[in-house]
């Protein structure tokens, strides 16, 4: 039983249930013995009145509706239900909304958060560079910052996926393979750009910047990219989100590319939403429920006096309908 499932039994929003569930004084106590009763009676844990609340901050870069922020929104989920389960209350803020000359220790400790949870941030955030200085302990998402005691970081194994997904096209046939990255100024990206390099050294293939094209993460992008790699020879992209990799299928197809028979395309996450899609993408699947249940683990454990850590999650390559044998 999760938030998201009880606000959906009793049609109210999951931000209801979310203060419900945390006994907070700005809903009505009607609503808020509804909650607790019904999440109660179906075995979700329920925080006793008489227990304190710790308050965790979980943050994000930006506000927007592309399906990058779907993901971080499914891995929040994760990290607020087993927050709120072990007596946290899970506030959701945006750095973008913050004034310019936003102080992030400085906001924790007027807010009286006890630790953040940071997701979808780039290099370029205003907060980037200040995150060595916290006193209060972070947890970022693909994100890591090296010798932090206080800075813990949860990801999926990105470099080892691309490399994963290099050494089954080639043994598929494929000699030329090209790679669809996300933002430049992502960490993730260049991870997953190591790995491309990597992984092509691995199976003794040369690497070649023009086989790697440079987008941001969303289907525009990926239409964007079609034409780029229709002026190459690469016979299968590996693409760093589904998002860009279902663009890069409609505008290869729009340029009468057959996939798989011309160019196979590999997607990175594995969404929810191809369950309802054409696409049959054969994908690298990262496990975001995991991802949020070790973002919380990493802040109790800091919480707690033990070292921050950085965890690393595997990723599984999926099988489906968008890659071909080449002879």
């Amino acid at each position: 039983m999760t938030i998201k499932e009880i606000s959906e039994a009793l049609n109210v929003s999951i931000s209801t249930v979310s203060k419900a569930l945390n006994d907070a004084t700005d809903i009505a106590e009607e609503t808020k013995n509804t909650v607790r009763q019904y999440a109660a009676a179906m075995g979700y844990h329920v925080r006793s009145k008489n227990q304190p609340t710790r308050r965790i901050c979980a943050l994000y870069e930006r506000v927007n509706s592309d399906t990058r922020n779907n993901i971080l929104n499914h891995v929040i989920s994760a990290f607020t239900d087993i927050a709120i389960a072990h007596n946290f209350e899970v506030v959701t803020d945006f750095i973008s909304s913050k004034p310019e000359g936003f102080v992030l220790e400085e906001y924790l400790k007027q807010n009286n958060f006890c630790a953040a949870f940071i997701v979808g941030m780039t290099f370029k955030s205003p907060v980037y560079k200040q995150l060595k200085n916290t006193t209060v302990p972070l947890v970022l998402m693909d994100n890591h910052v090296n010798n932090a005691p206080l800075i813990s970081s949860v990801s999926s194994e990105n470099t080892n996926a691309i490399v994963k997904a290099i050494k089954h096209l080639n043994k598929l046939g494929h000699q030329k393979i090209g790679l669809l990255m996300g933002e430049r100024e992502s960490y993730v990206s260049a991870e997953r750009l190591a790995g491309y390099i990597l992984g092509l050294a691995r199976v003794g293939i040369d690497f070649n910047n023009d086989y790697v094209y440079y987008g941001d993460f969303t289907k525009n992008s990926g239409e964007e990219a079609a034409n780029f790699f229709n002026e190459t020879d690469v016979t299968a992209v590996i693409c760093c989100s589904d998002i860009m990799a279902m663009g890069l299928i409609d505008g290869l197809k729009s340029l009468e590319k057959r996939i798989p028979e011309d160019i196979s395309v590999i997607g990175f996450d594995d969404l929810n939403l191809l369950k309802f899609t054409s696409y049959n993408l054969t994908t690298l699947k990262q496990d975001f429920n995991q991802m949020g249940v070790q973002a919380f683990k990493q802040i109790a454990d800091m919480l707690e006096g033990r070292n921050s850590q950085r965890v690393m999650l595997n990723c599984e390559l999926i099988e489906r309908g968008t890659v071909i044998e080449r002879n």
